[in-house]
């Protein structure tokens, strides 16, 4: 099911199924107030690969750090960018259903005041977990800003 429910009560998050990938997440970043917010699109999907840009807004500054981009937003961006990994590996394999983040590990390698590059890869997909790898790239500068490695929870149908 990609309706968010399922008889036992657990959580799906949204899976899009069939062609068109790329423009069905952009169409749920836009319905998203929280992603719409942040103004991050997708720009590709290949081979378990999402890339996403994501535009410097003043509003997300860290003033008690002399004014880059607050790390909580940036660990936002990577936990959108790899749970849109999840969601467009689940959605072309066609028989998995996507669901919560488990765990997410972040490092924060540098300070970003520039837009951002998001890059999610799949690593591995399993019976019940799939483990995703994050980059954040700052656009102008080409620095790496942060990294992060999170596992979700799946649920795949048996074959």
């Amino acid at each position: 099911m990609t309706d968010g429910s399922r008889d036992d009560e657990t959580t799906i998050g949204y899976t899009p199924r069939g062609s068109n990938i790329v423009e069905k997440l952009n169409e749920y970043a836009r319905d998203h107030k929280f992603i719409a917010e942040l103004g991050a699109t997708v720009d590709s999907y290949e081979d378990g690969t999402v890339r996403m840009s994501v535009p410097y807004n003043e509003k997300f500054k860290n003033p008690g750090m002399g004014g880059p981009v607050h790390g909580g937003v940036l660990l936002s961006v990577l936990d959108t960018v790899m749970g849109f990994t999840l969601m467009a590996t689940a959605g072309e394999d066609g028989r998995t259903s996507t669901g919560p983040t488990i765990s997410l590990t972040t490092n924060f390698l540098t300070a970003s005041s520039e837009p951002l590059e998001a890059v999610g890869e799949l690593v591995r997909m399993g019976q019940s977990t799939a483990v995703i790898d994050g980059t954040l790239i700052g656009r102008e500068s080409g620095e790496r800003i942060a990294t992060a490695q999170g596992v979700w929870r799946v649920y795949r149908e048996r074959e």
